[in-house]
């Protein structure tokens, strides 16, 4: 269960409020069956909770914002303990499944996303939240 507000995560209100929005979209795709674009949305907020935790975090990292990977973001937060070790893991598969962007990705899993698979992705999104505010600074 979520247990946090996007700006409480999110320092930047105007970001806030597009990850805010990508969050009710996801929610209005999965009520309607539209579960790969629930799931890209759902990866599309994961990387961005995690660029605005680089961001706010790590502002002297060295890499442009627009250079980090979802992988590189999710490793990071791990190594900098920023998100749980569970977190780590299910965030990779969301990622994968959020590559589902790509058809070609689709047909490499060899299966179309159903109503199960994006009720895996939500506890991973609520848990990085979570995660990342209870670890803000």
């Amino acid at each position: 269960m979520l247990h946090v507000a996007m700006t409480d995560i999110v320092r930047d209100a105007d970001f806030a409020i597009v990850l805010e929005s990508r969050l009710n979209e996801a929610r209005i795709c999965d009520r309607n069956g539209a579960y790969t674009s629930a799931i890209i949305m759902l990866g599309s907020l994961l990387e961005g909770v995690l660029l605005d935790a680089v961001k706010a975090r790590m502002p002297n990292s060295g890499k442009p914002l627009d250079k980090w990977t979802l992988h590189e973001l999710i490793e990071t937060a791990h190594r900098e303990e920023w998100i749980q070790a569970d977190v780590r893991g299910f965030a990779g598969k969301l990622r994968e499944y959020r590559n589902l962007v790509h058809p070609n990705a689709q047909v490499k899993i060899g299966h179309a996303p159903d109503r199960d698979t994006v009720s895996m992705c939500w506890p991973v999104i609520n848990a990085a939240l979570n995660d990342l505010a209870a670890t803000a600074m």
